[in-house]
Order: C-alpha cells, then structure tokens, then sequence
C-alpha cells in the first residue's frame, strides 16, 4: 500500500487537528455554484465527467498539506465514469498516525496534481483561486484508534458519503504577530483556511459522531443530510441540514452535584467528577474542555439524559469573508468597515428538546434573519417563533436533578411552591408564537426595538420603544475620550415606546391565586376591589395632572371587563433620557405632558 508522509513539527501537531477540524466543518458550513445544484445531485444522481482523463492519484495525495498522510490501496481509471477509482483510503495526520478516517473507495474526476502542489507548497496564487478537482467522492467512512487520555476519552466517527464538488483554493500565508495570545495562531489559521478555498456543493449522508468516556456519560451527534452549495473565502449562497440529533447521557444518568452541606465541601467536591472542568480559570478551563469534551458537555446537560432534535434547517446567503480576512490579520477592523458580516436568513423546523424521554421545549418553526451589520453591529435582526411551547415541570424536574441529592432535598419546597404558583396561573404548560425585531442606524444612532408574544390561552404582550444616540462614530470618540464617555446616556434620547396587554384568561386566575394566598374572598371579588380602588386613587392623583384621572379609569375598565390596555408615549419631539430620569425623580407628574403618554382600554 503506498504511503506518504510528511511529519510536521511535534508541537503543531494538536493545532493541525484542530484546524483540520475546523476546515472540515467549514466544508458544510460555508460554500461559487449554479442555484441549481442540490443535495440529490451529489448523493444520489449519477455522475460522469466527459473527457476525464486519469492522473497520478499517488501524486496527487503527496501534494497534501504537510499535517496531512495517506494511504491507499489499489487505483484505477474508470473510463465510463471519467475518474480514478481509488480504494481502501486512510487519512491520518502525521503527528497522530494511530487515529485516522478510513474510506471504503473514493472516486475522483478531474485531479490537478500539479494545481495542488503548487497551492499546498505556498507556490500557487494568493489572491486567485486555483481549481484541484472538479468532484471527489468518499464512501463508507469510518474512524478508528480515536483515543486519548491514555484510552480514558474516546470518539468514532461515520458517514455513509461525502461528495465535494468544484473544489479550488490559494496559497496563503500569515504574518508574524509579536505579543499575540496562544489561541491567536489558531484562530488565525482557521480564519486564513476558511478563506483560501471555494466550491460549487458540498454534501453528506449518514453521519454519526460519538463520544464515550471513562465515567460513563455518552455523547451521539447524528445527521441524516447536509447540503452546501455556492461557497468562496467565507462567503455561503446556501446550506441546509436534515434530520439532526444530539444525545448526551451524563454520568450514567446521576446528578452534577452530590451534595450541597458547606460543611462538606471536600466530600462534595470529591465526589463531582466534574470539578476539574467546572472550578478552573478560564484559559485552564478551555484546556480541559478539549482534553474532556464528553465530561464538559455532561456537565452542561446537568445530569440525566438530555437530547436535542430538529427536522430541518435552512441558510442562505451569509457572508463573513471580510470579517475573516481581518481575523487573519490579527486587527480590529475600524469602524469605517461598515460592510464586514452578513447572517443571511436561516430558518429552523420541528425543534424539539428532551430530558429523560420528557420533550420540555419545541418549536414548530423558527426564523431569524441577522443582515447588513454596520462594523460589528447587526443594523437589523429579526427572530420569529411559531408554536413554541415549555414544559415548567419538566424543566423545574432538571433543575432539581442536576442539583442532586443534597440540594434537590433542601430546595424541594421551593420547587413545588413554584409549581403549584405556575399551575395556578396556568404557566405550568406554556405555547404561542414569538418576534423580536432590531433596527439600528449606525450613522445616525437611531434604533427601534419590538418583542410581542402571544401566550396562547393567557395573554398577548407587545412592546416596542424609539430611541435616538450617537452614532457609531461618536461611540468610538466617547471609547476613547473618559470624559466623554460620561456623556454617553445625556446624548441618548426616548423618541416613542407602545405597550399593549390583551388578557386571554390570565388576569383572572392571577387575582384568584392572589386572593386565594391572602385570604381575600374570590378572585372576582378582588378584583373588583382593586378597580375601586384605581378609580378612586385616580381622582385624587388627577389633583396634580388631569391626565392621571384619564389612565387609572382606562386600567380600572380593564380591569372590570377585560380586553387590551395599551399605553403609549409619543412626545412631540425626542426627550433626552437625563431629562426623563430628572423628572421621574423631582417631578413625577409632569412626565406625562413630557413624553405624551395616552392609556386606552379597548373591550374585548
């Protein structure tokens, strides 16, 4: 069997995983292809190159990055197909040889050695793109020797096929930067290894990770498909992904934390196989995190078995390839870069999170939409939920359980206080649909927020506010200037705000929990008497603005007969927030005049 290796520097070699890691990832993640290319095209549909002729496939994996080795078994061309017909290959990196990625067969049309080569020496285009292959197929790939701590940390991975399409890269290479961090060389080869390639589509089927420690906890990622197309320097036309789950089953299923006595602290922490991850510094932290990625993420499931699962989800036109040639750099870009980062729009079905078997949290449909950033500041964001729904019990029940024993027992009461308070307000079960949306205007500093959520069978709350600031240019002087920066909210300024509380059954189960704990009558009859009491404290308040006669029989009509309170401020011109904060301080009556407020009660 061929072989060919070239063996980096020893204290590369844990960088070069990661990076490939990373590059990897970018694969899917982010993808110059016709729009009419899908995930069917590459997986399924057959394929032939007219005109494919052979090449030197040992060539060809010899000029491989230099991190990188491979073996093969036998090769041929397949006139009919147009390709080289490779079998048994193994990826491996060279400072870790044991581990690798083995390939049942892997099909190749349209190799340019010499391309890679050049590219891969540092000798190639470092501004074009330089074509390596017009497509590559790996079928039947699998992991093996995946160990680390000494056999205590284990992974394997498969996936049924991955397909690349329309592969083409630069050279690249990166200055030196005296005084950077540790974690700065490697962000800055992943930002450099994102932004060096393109391709037309990239797709897989079938894949599963899984991760298993000595403790017992157990992670399982799986993807029934995952589709990229249209991918240059950072910059990705489309992606989607179906069938996506994730299970993590913590230490067996027993609780994060044994006991919660202070005066057992050393008892408690010995028993916490994750104190190590969880009671470090930061840096210390993350070092621990990839040595003891299952245990980190046992950690954050809190115990139990915790499992994520989505239908589908979709990605279009997101662009970061500005944002990565600065992260290459090492340099903040300015704040003239007023065009570094496009989200794009993504949408999200059938979102489900489980807790031992128990789904807590789904979401039909999700959408969010984070475009035209100005420098590193999204100027418009939009998230949409639809038929969300939360489980109170479920996720008070992991609560508890990732506490454990000591804890859970000591905080039980307040647990089923709680319980019994979201049952009686009918907040045990919730479901409805949500919107948050963000305009900003970085030239101006204007920005406008709007949330609303409507809690099926409880109420609709919607809520939206004007302001107006400095702009980002100003923010960057006050950064720099401190006395400036002490003027930062005396030039912010309130423009409007709304707020609207339809009632959908809510407010009477509130005053029937409310009476019930105080001894008050009924629900009916509390209410009542806190309506008297608005009007009746609304005439005396009218004493100091006549105003306040009008608002407290608008919340005392609510109050009798349901339906929507709205309260809104539209003051003629904008009124600095200083000037509101003074006058909510000094003089709370004049705030009305001041900002406009109106208060309507409109029947159901």
């Amino acid at each position: 069997m061929p072989t060919f290796k070239l063996t980096p520097r020893p204290a590369k070699a844990l960088r070069n995983l990661f990076c490939a890691s990373v590059a990897a990832f970018a694969l899917h993640a982010c993808a110059s292809a016709p729009s009419t290319l899908t995930a069917d095209d590459l997986l399924s549909a057959p394929y032939a190159l007219r005109g494919g002729e052979a090449f030197d496939v040992d060539r060809m994996f010899a000029a491989m990055p230099d991190w990188l080795s491979v073996e093969h078994g036998a090769a041929s061309f397949d006139a009919g197909l147009g390709a080289m017909v490779v079998s048994d290959v193994r990826f491996a990196l060279a400072g870790a040889p044991d581990a690798g990625l083995r390939a049942e067969r892997a099909v190749i049309w349209g190799a340019d050695p010499a391309a890679m080569e050049a590219v891969f020496s540092g000798a190639g285009s470092f501004t074009d793109m330089t074509p390596l292959f017009d497509r590559m197929s790996l079928e039947n790939v699998t992991s093996e020797g995946v160990q680390w701590e000494a056999g205590a940390e284990n992974a394997s991975l498969s996936l049924q096929k991955l397909v690349i399409d329309g592969l083409a890269a630069k050279s690249y290479a990166l200055a030196a930067k005296p005084g950077a961090n540790d974690g700065a060389g490697v962000l800055r080869n992943i930002a450099a290894i994102m932004g060096s390639f393109a391709y037309d589509g990239v797709a897989y089927s079938d894949f599963s990770v899984k991760l298993n420690n000595s403790l017992g906890d157990k992670v399982a990622i799986n993807v029934a498909e995952a589709f990229s197309r249209g991918y240059s320097a950072g910059d990705t036309e489309y992606q989607s992904l179906n069938g996506f789950s994730m299970s993590v089953d913590a230490f067996g299923g027993q609780p994060l934390v044994e006991v919660s006595d202070s005066s057992k602290p050393q008892k408690a922490a010995e028993k916490n196989p994750y104190a190590k991850i969880l009671n470090r510094p930061p840096a210390e932290t993350a070092r621990e995190i990839v040595r003891h990625p299952t245990a980190f993420l046992a950690a954050a499931a809190g115990g139990g078995a915790l499992s994520y699962e989505i239908d589908s989800a979709e990605a279009r036109n997101i662009s970061v390839s500005k944002a990565l040639a600065w992260l290459a750099k090492w340099e903040l870009p300015p704040i003239t870069e007023t065009d570094l980062i496009d989200l794009g729009q993504q949408t999200m079905t059938g979102y489900r999170q489980i807790w031992n078997g128990q789904p807590f949290y789904t979401v039909d449909y999700a959408s969010i939409s984070a475009a035209d950033f100005y420098w590193l500041v999204p100027s418009h964001y939009e998230v949409t939920y639809r038929g969300a729904a939360y489980d109170m019990g479920v996720a008070m029940e992991q609560a508890r359980h990732s506490m454990g024993p000591g804890m859970a027992t000591e905080a039980a009461p307040q647990f089923e206080q709680m319980a019994q308070t979201l049952a009686a307000l009918g907040l045990e079960k919730i479901a409805g649909d949500g919107d948050l949306s963000w305009r900003w205007n970085g030239e101006t500093g204007d920005a406008a927020v709007t949330t609303s959520a409507d809690i099926i069978d409880n109420f609709l709350l919607a809520y939206g506010v004007n302001v107006g600031g400095p702009s980002l240019f100003e923010w960057d002087a006050m950064a720099r200037d401190e006395t400036l920066a002490k003027d930062a909210v005396g030039g912010m300024t309130l423009q409007g705000a709304d707020l609207v509380f339809t009632d959908n059954g809510f407010v009477d189960r509130a005053f029937a929990f409310a009476a019930a704990q105080n001894g008050a009558g009924s629900g009916e009859e509390l209410r009542q008497a806190v309506s008297g009491m608005v009007r009746v404290s609304g005439l005396q308040a009218g004493q100091m603005n006549p105003r306040l006669t009008g608002y407290a029989k608008a919340i005392a009509d609510f109050l009798d007969n349901g339906g929507t309170i709205s309260v809104s401020a539209d003051p003629a011109a904008p009124v600095e927030l200083m000037q509101v904060q003074t006058a909510a301080q000094t003089a709370p009556q004049t705030l009305p005049d001041l900002l406009n407020i109106t208060v309507t009660h409109t029947p159901e």
